[in-house]
C-alpha cells in the first residue's frame, strides 16, 4: 500500500467511514420506532446503520439525527427531499452516507451543507448540477465523496474552486481533457480521489506543467 493511501485510509478511520459499526435489517421505519432504535442501540458503535431502509419521512429523520454514533450510514434511502435533508444535517456526529441517491436537488443539497461533521458521502450519484454543486461546496467539513460520478463539465468543477476542506472523491470520472484539468488545477483540497489513466495527455501535460495545491490518490473504498 502506498503511503498516500495509507494516509487517505487513516483519514476514512478518523471520520468513522469504515464498515465497522451496528446494522439493521430493517426496510420500514417510522419516527417512533426510530426513536426506540436510537435509544438502545449499542454503546460505543461506531456507526449506526440502515442498509434496507429506502425512504423516510421528516419526524423520523428527526430521530435519526439524534443518534449518538460517529457515523449515519443510511445508504439504502434512494431519495432525500429537503425537509428531511435539514433534520438529517442536525446529526451530530462525523458523517452522513447517503449512497443510495442518484440525483441531488439543490435545495437537499443546501440543507446538507449545514451538517456540522467531517464527511457527506454521495458515492451513488451520477451527475450533479450546477446549481447543487455550489450549494454542496458550502459544506465546511474536511471531505464530499463523488465516486459515482462520471463525467463533469468545467463550469461544475468551477463550483469546487469555493470548497475548502481537504478531500474530493472523484474515482469515477471517466475522461478528465485539458479543459477540466484547468479548472481542477484550481481546486484547493489537499487530496482528490481519481484514476490517473482517465488523463488525457493534454491534461497530464498541464498537470505537469503547473503547481497544483493537490495530490492524486487512488480509491480509497478498495480496502473495505
Amino acid at each position: 500500500m502506498s503511503k498516500i493511501q495509507s494516509m487517505a485510509m487513516a483519514f476514512i478511520a478518523c471520520v468513522a467511514l469504515s464498515v465497522i459499526g451496528q446494522e439493521y435489517e430493517i426496510e420500514a421505519l417510522t419516527a417512533p420506532r426510530a426513536s426506540r432504535l436510537v435509544a438502545e442501540s449499542e454503546e460505543g458503535a461506531t456507526n449506526l446503520m440502515l442498509p434496507y431502509v429506502s425512504s423516510v419521512d421528516v419526524e423520523t429523520a428527526h430521530e435519526l439525527a439524534k443518534a449518538t454514533q460517529a457515523g449515519l450510514l443510511l445508504d439504502g434511502l434512494l431519495s432525500v427531499d429537503k425537509k428531511t435533508a435539514r433534520e438529517l444535517a442536525a446529526f451530530s456526529g462525523f458523517v452522513i452516507s447517503l449512497n443510495g441517491i442518484t440525483n441531488l436537488e439543490s435545495g437537499t443539497a443546501d440543507e446538507l451543507s449545514a451538517f456540522e461533521g467531517r464527511a457527506l458521502v454521495l458515492n451513488g450519484l451520477e451527475v450533479i448540477d450546477l446549481i447543487a454543486a455550489r450549494k454542496l461546496v458550502q459544506f465546511k467539513g474536511q471531505a464530499i465523496f463523488l465516486d459515482g460520478i462520471k463525467e463533469m463539465c468545467p463550469k461544475v468543477a468551477e463550483a469546487f474552486v469555493g470548497f475548502r476542506g481537504k478531500y474530493v472523491g472523484m474515482y469515477g470520472l471517466q475522461e478528465i481533457d485539458k479543459e477540466l484539468m484547468a479548472v481542477l488545477m484550481r481546486w484547493r483540497v489537499e487530496k482528490i480521489s481519481l484514476r490517473e489513466e482517465v488523463l488525457t495527455m493534454e491534461a497530464k501535460e498541464i498537470m505537469a506543467r503547473h503547481k497544483h495545491s493537490w495530490e492524486i490518490i487512488g480509491d480509497v473504498w478498495a480496502a473495505f
